[in-house]
């Protein structure tokens, strides 16, 4: 959890602390802090950080980690198409339940788009994921032989390709299919009949 307001940020932590399978670090109130915070899987901005550090800030700033999926719970949901098209995984309105933002936590943490059934947040993310290109026939390929199982040096060899060709077009099927991991990136290609 990231915020600059300490209080809203750790009554936030206390309740979704409790959740069994959510593990909640002590909020940080800076993008420094946010940044040398080893082992986090997502970061919740409930609103900016340091001074003149908005969510927009936060998630263009070079110093903003990649490895991590970046949810904003946000009070102007008219925001939401600029937040995802700078990085975030998902924009969840700031009205939205615990169990909701929960919900989003999880999405994130499994590589997937983080989304509630919030009525305007879900319209914009469906919209930014079909406004991302098409997924090419090698791409399609090569997330056949991650579903059927291979490893990144077996598509190589059956494919005749390099390997980091091979990781090329993995790196490019996670962003156009919104996921973070080979896994998932298998999962959602299945779940919109790609393969």
């Amino acid at each position: 959890m990231a915020d600059a307001d300490e209080s809203r940020c750790q009554a936030l932590v206390a309740v979704l602390g409790a959740e069994p399978d959510l593990e909640v670090t002590t909020p940080a109130a800076t993008l420094v802090e946010v940044a040398s915070t080893p082992a986090t899987d997502v970061v919740v901005l409930l609103g900016g950080l340091d001074v003149g550090q908005g969510p927009l800030d936060v998630l263009r700033h070079p110093r903003r980690r990649a490895d991590v999926a970046w949810i904003v719970l946000m009070h102007d949901v008219g925001a939401a198409d600029e937040l995802l098209g700078s990085g975030a995984h998902g924009c969840v309105a700031d009205s939205s339940t615990p169990l909701q933002i929960g919900a989003a936590i999880r999405a994130a943490a499994r590589g997937e788009v983080a989304e509630t059934d919030q009525p305007v947040t879900g319209p914009l993310v469906q919209r930014v994921r079909r406004e991302v290109p098409p997924l090419t026939d090698r791409e399609v390929e090569v997330l056949r032989l991650v579903a059927a199982g291979l490893g990144n040096q077996e598509i190589a060899e059956h494919l005749y390709l390099s390997l980091s060709a091979v990781k090329s077009h993995l790196s490019h099927t996670y962003g156009r299919l919104g996921v973070r991991h080979r896994d998932a990136a298998a999962a959602e290609a299945r779940r919109q009949g790609l393969i």
